[in-house]
């Protein structure tokens, strides 16, 4: 059975500061999007990245669309979304049913 994870592109919790005092919510459907459209390779990074442009609110995302996001997002995104990413998917984990 796989392992679905919800990520919400459209209000993604981004920290503002390295201390993490400071947080807020950013939309990052097209930047994100646009980072699999311009350097991703293949049908499956064209179809995610389609898929995170419409997103609205939580959406489930496969354990494979998860593996390419950090791919994209450790080869090409800045540190401040990347760590976005990773709290968000380990807030997932805290959450999930046993």
């Amino acid at each position: 059975m796989e392992n679905m994870k919800k990520i919400n592109f459209e209000k993604l919790l981004v920290a503002t500061d390295i201390a993490r005092k400071h947080c807020e919510n950013k939309d990052c459907r097209e930047d994100f999007a646009n980072v699999l459209y311009r350097n991703g390779n293949g049908i499956a990074a064209h179809a995610l990245a389609l898929k995170i442009y419409s997103s609205h609110e939580d959406t489930e995302y496969s354990d494979e669309e998860i593996q390419l996001m950090r791919k994209y997002a450790n080869g090409f995104c800045k540190p401040f979304f990347i760590d976005a990413l990773e709290h968000t998917l380990a807030r997932n984990d805290d959450v999930s049913p046993a």
